[in-house]
């Protein structure tokens, strides 16, 4: 089963030439082979690969500190504050708004 996507945004460019083979296509699906498309990256896109890339040069996580918050738990010796934490998320919030 073959599946036609058609360009309904900026930035997706369709070379003419493509034009009379998916037009050909439609009735004469053995001819795929001959069909050819063009993918243009818009900025937002390139903006998310750049993303991406930063993201993985970021550090993994810090195993001593997890290992040291672990222990912590175990040893019932982390004491923790909900109010702490709750004020913490809604400064988080109010900072993305």
């Amino acid at each position: 089963m073959a599946m036609e996507i058609k360009p309904t945004q900026t930035g997706i460019t369709q070379p003419i030439s493509q034009k009379p083979l998916q037009t050909h296509a439609a009735t004469d699906m053995s001819n795929e082979t001959t069909r050819t498309s063009t993918v243009t990256v818009t900025s937002a896109a390139e903006d998310l690969i750049e993303m991406e890339r930063a993201l993985s040069e970021l550090a993994g996580v810090d195993e001593a500190k997890v290992a040291l918050l672990k222990q912590q738990i175990e040893d019932e010796a982390l004491q923790v504050d909900a109010s702490d934490i709750a004020g913490n998320l809604i400064a988080q919030e109010i900072e993305l708004l």
